[in-house]
């Protein structure tokens, strides 16, 4: 009876392993469609956490920064042409990109310039101006020690971004740092897809 007994019961254990081990195979047939059917989650309204942790790594690779010398921020470019596009559909990046980088530069204690500063406010129907980037009202000479720039490099769903600090003296890199932004962070998914190197955005 006890042999009896053994048998049934490894019969059964026999039983239970098949059982987990189907249940494993329909959960990973579950898993594969799902991957199938797979849409980048949304990141949108993130560009801004993205671009903090990317500031965050360039911090944290710096040598020797004097932050009583002053620094001046500028408009992330295309790595091949390090020229802004008037049809470039990605500039909005560049734009955000030089703008964070300015707010996390200032919160870690460099002193940054703000160039496109006006010498006296105008104010208009519609705003109260302090900014421009007419070269006619802006200083002619502004005094500055290092650059904080980067490029960044078109992928299919992200950019891959670069951003350096540079001595102005003697041109070398005081600190560097290499991450990506998904192209979804500023745009939602559904809003955006790229196509022949350009970025599209659909209907809102």
């Amino acid at each position: 009876m006890r042999f009896l007994i053994v048998i049934i019961a490894s019969i059964l254990a026999g039983c239970s392993t098949i059982s987990n081990e189907i249940s494993a195979f329909q959960k990973s047939r579950i898993e594969v469609i799902e991957r199938e059917n797979y849409t980048p989650r949304s990141e949108e309204g993130r560009l801004h956490s993205h671009i903090e942790r990317l500031a965050r790594q360039l911090f944290d690779t710096a040598n020797a920064i004097d932050l009583n010398r002053p620094v001046i921020v500028g408009t992330f470019l295309p790595a091949k042409s390090l020229q802004a596009e008037t049809n470039d559909s990605i500039q909005p990046y560049g734009l955000q990109l030089q703008e964070s980088f300015a707010t996390f530069s200032t919160q870690a204690g460099l002193k940054v310039i703000e160039y496109k500063a006006l010498s006296s406010v105008h104010v208009t129907p519609n705003a109260d101006i302090m900014l421009s980037r007419d070269i006619q009202q802006l200083s002619q000479r502004v005094q500055a020690e290092y650059l904080l720039t980067g490029t960044y490099i078109q992928q299919e769903n992200s950019l891959i971004v670069n951003v350096r600090l540079i001595n102005i003296l003697d041109q070398s890199l005081i600190a560097a740092a290499t991450d990506y932004l998904p192209m979804n962070s500023m745009w939602s998914h559904s809003k955006v897809r790229t196509k022949d190197q350009q970025l599209y955005r659909g209907e809102y």
